[in-house]
């Protein structure tokens, strides 16, 4: 961990221009909503999610999959929710009833690939996959 202090700053500059790079190129995509980190903050950029709405031309599985087939990883966070899990589901908390936007966000949100050394090239590919 100490030894991964020393790159740091270069990896948190790459990432912050990985991440300008896709909302660059995602921010006017019809059903895709690209969520803004908070004001008066300084992201780290560890994770890109994007949020694949129902007027995108796919579901946010079907993208997933076309990613896989292309050899992008990426990534369905928060899904399955806890609450979907066989050991609470069960639980009045865990109706879908009480949880409409948990439910919500974990069907639409992708994490796509952000690493220091993502290549421009691999960004690209992951871009237009999105943009079709």
């Amino acid at each position: 961990g100490l030894l991964q202090l020393t790159h740091i700053d270069r990896a948190l500059q790459m990432r912050k221009a990985l991440d300008k790079t896709y909302r660059e190129a995602l921010g006017d995509v019809a059903g895709i909503k690209v969520p803004q980190p908070p004001a008066n903050t300084d992201h780290n950029c560890g994770y890109f999610p994007i949020l694949v709405q129902a007027d995108f031309r796919m579901t946010r599985d079907a993208l997933y999959q076309r990613m896989r087939e292309a050899q992008v990883l990426s990534r369905r966070y928060f899904y399955p929710i806890v609450s979907n899990m066989p050991m609470y589901r069960g639980l009045p908390s865990a109706a879908p009833a009480n949880l409409p936007v948990a439910n919500q966000v974990a069907n639409q949100v992708l994490c796509l690939p952000i690493y220091p050394d993502l290549t421009m090239e691999d960004q690209a590919r992951v871009i237009r996959i999105i943009r079709g």
